[in-house]
């Protein structure tokens, strides 16, 4: 790679208004789609860890 990659970009060049506000809306659906899965799986997997846990413990009861 060459040291002048970056040489072609403008150092004052500014986003225009509506590209700003087209990659803040993408980035809101991103946070909402993440926050509704977060609440589908998180809690399961929680879930499915602690009955796993539980699994386990029972297992270690058993053997002795």
């Amino acid at each position: 790679m060459t040291d002048d990659t970056f040489q072609d970009f403008d150092d004052d060049a500014q986003a225009p208004a509506h590209l700003k506000g087209m990659i803040t809306a993408e980035i809101d659906v991103i946070r909402d789609i993440m926050q509704v899965v977060q609440m589908f799986l998180g809690e399961t997997m929680v879930t499915g860890v602690i009955l796993l846990q539980e699994l386990e413990n029972k297992e270690k009861k058993d053997e002795k």
